[in-house]
């Protein structure tokens, strides 16, 4: 027998009610996933696939993975409703290119640089509400913003010489480093764009609806990376056949259009591998998890994944930072932490503003935080985005 219940103010919801999960259990789900995600910045290098062939390859496993669990989902609670699927294709069009050029970047500046430079999410996704939602931008995004932008050039090598990096100097005239941090930057607006849609998508539905978002935007991820290989890359298409690097490192020569080593059964099993635990189950675990943990908590445990990316990454493929991306690390990776209000963990000055309510929809929440068209975060009482908030930036 169905019931139907109001979440937030805008969303009607059929079905079974919905089940709520326990702290430890979503704790223990978003954990696994976010270790799965820390694997896959790895087995993309370890695959050895032209990036366009790679993605493509991911996303219809993973989709195909999921498929009767959609359809499962779908007969127990309820069908995604179409404004649901409209933002879940949406949001993954973009994901679908922020896969393609994330692969590019991981085989031009490296697995674990590539992972960090991804968390660009965490100043893109607020101005992406601020133009098309209107909402304020809190005044510490004055000094976040140049303080990720030279953790960004710093991470990805762009002030040193080209010589360090082991491959050729230069690929289509352009610094490998360089071409790498473009190609990682375009992954994290791109990311920006897939969470901001995600989101929106999210409030639409029934927040236990958990494989039919990711089931679309997969489906839809497929698209860019099918363009790319037939109307951009140099190889004209797919290709099943070579890799990208030659014994571990870039062509020097004709980087731009060298084939690499022959694919073998070890890059077939680490694409593998990709499909299932770094595309299926991790976004799914994700998807799972975060919706039933506070945001904090979340962002502390997800901010595990590109640090151990970073630390697996030296090991297995002899990816050392230097210290100045070193440096450039630390300057990202505390940006990440600070807007996700993870210092106010460790602090005395602990922020007491209301804990949100797990079914608040994202607008209410807004409103609650003075961050919402015609509120003022200097009316709402112990608001953390007051401008005399004593927090590690003011």
């Amino acid at each position: 027998m169905s019931k139907t219940s109001e979440v937030g103010m805008n969303v009607t919801i059929d079905g079974p009610p919905i089940k709520h999960v326990s702290h430890g259990r979503a704790v223990l789900v978003l954990a696994i996933g976010t270790a799965f995600l820390a694997g896959t910045p790895l087995w993309v290098k370890a695959t050895n696939m032209d990036p366009s062939t790679q993605a493509f390859l991911r996303v219809v496993i993973g989709c195909l993975l999921l498929v009767p669990f959609g359809i499962r989902e779908m007969r127990k609670k309820e069908r995604l409703g179409k404004k649901g699927i409209m933002l879940s294709v949406a949001a993954g069009l973009f994901l679908g290119i922020d896969f393609t050029a994330w692969n590019y970047s991981i085989f031009y500046v490296g697995a674990g640089i590539a992972a960090i430079l991804l968390n660009l999410q965490v100043i893109i996704v607020p101005m992406l509400t601020a133009v098309f939602d209107k909402y304020k931008i809190p005044p510490v995004f004055l000094i976040l913003v140049p303080i990720m932008t030279v953790g960004v050039l710093l991470t990805g090598g762009v002030f040193e010489s080209a010589e360090a990096s082991g491959g050729p100097e230069t690929i289509y005239g352009i610094k490998t480093a360089t071409l790498g941090t473009i190609f990682g930057l375009t992954s994290g607006i791109c990311y920006s764009f897939y969470l901001y849609l995600s989101r929106k998508a999210g409030t639409s539905a029934r927040k236990d609806l958990y494989v039919q978002p990711m089931m679309y935007t997969m489906a839809a991820q497929a698209i860019p990376p099918t363009i790319i290989a037939f109307f951009f890359s140099p190889r004209g298409g797919f290709d099943f056949k070579n890799g990208v690097l030659l014994n571990g490192e870039l062509p020097l020569v004709n980087p731009e259009t060298t084939v690499g080593d022959p694919l073998t059964a070890w890059n077939w099993f680490n694409l593998i591998c990709l499909a299932v635990l770094g595309q299926a189950l991790a976004w799914t675990f994700v998807q799972y998890g975060t919706v039933w943990l506070d945001p904090t908590l979340s962002a502390g445990i997800l901010l595990l994944s590109p640090v151990t990316s970073v630390i697996i990454a030296a090991p297995l493929f002899g990816e050392i930072p230097s210290k100045l991306q070193v440096l450039g690390i630390f300057l990202i990776l505390g940006t990440v932490a600070y807007q996700n209000g993870l210092f106010s963990m460790f602090t005395k000055s602990k922020r007491k503003h209301e804990r949100g309510n797990p079914d608040e929809p994202l607008d209410q929440e807004l409103i609650r935080e003075g961050l919402a068209p015609h509120h003022d975060p200097q009316e709402v009482p112990n608001n953390p985005y007051k401008k005399h908030n004593h927090g590690p930036f003011h």
